[in-house]
């Protein structure tokens, strides 16, 4: 029991580390608006207003996202029908598959082979590759994510993120942010 505390521990003082890059950073950050859906789209399942960076366009169909050396431009990905905010925690949101809470929804299912929960607050992807072989459910994660952000590899580099697995999956490649394994310094995942 506590190797996972040692793990979780570990993960979010990577995550804190990140951080307070993020914030210390003199790029200049975007201004935060008032989500508006496209028309035609049906509104997120999600209680009360959220917020959003605004695209350049100002168009509510991309989002830009702080990132090193610039803004990365996404489709809007709160706006997917696949994208739910967490129950939880407000302002956190599951971008595909999510933790199984008794209703109909096809995504939400018990045992995910990942989670990808993005925080609008920080623009930060937080990933969880969930179950064995790590380097191909880690490959599904990335083909989806940046599907659904309508981004490339050199744009996924750049984003905000960490990719970790529990120790319970695997104790080996626990407690470290593995990367994603297009990006320089990713771990080499067995497949």
């Amino acid at each position: 029991m506590s190797k996972i505390w040692i793990g979780i521990g570990a993960v979010a003082v990577v995550g804190l580390i990140a951080l307070g890059f993020w914030l210390t950073a003199p790029a200049s950050r975007p201004a935060v608006t008032e989500n508006v859906q496209p028309s035609g789209q049906s509104p997120l399942p999600v209680a009360g207003s959220i917020t959003t960076v605004a695209a350049t366009s100002s168009s509510a169909e991309t989002i830009l996202l702080a990132a090193p050396g610039g803004s990365i431009q996404t489709s809007n990905f709160l706006s997917d029908p696949a994208t739910v905010q967490d129950p939880i925690a407000p302002g956190y949101f599951y971008l595909g598959y999510h933790p199984y809470d008794g209703s109909s929804d096809p995504a939400a299912v018990k045992n995910p082979p990942y989670l990808i929960e993005y925080i609008n607050a920080t623009q930060y992807f937080n990933i969880a590759l969930l179950e064995e072989p790590i380097g191909v459910v880690r490959g599904e994660m990335e083909q989806y994510l940046m599907a659904h952000l309508g981004i490339t590899q050199d744009q996924a580099c750049r984003l905000n993120y960490m990719v970790s697995v529990p120790n319970r999956v695997n104790s080996a490649f626990s407690g470290r942010n593995l990367g994603f394994s297009f990006c320089p310094g990713a771990a080499v995942l067995p497949q």
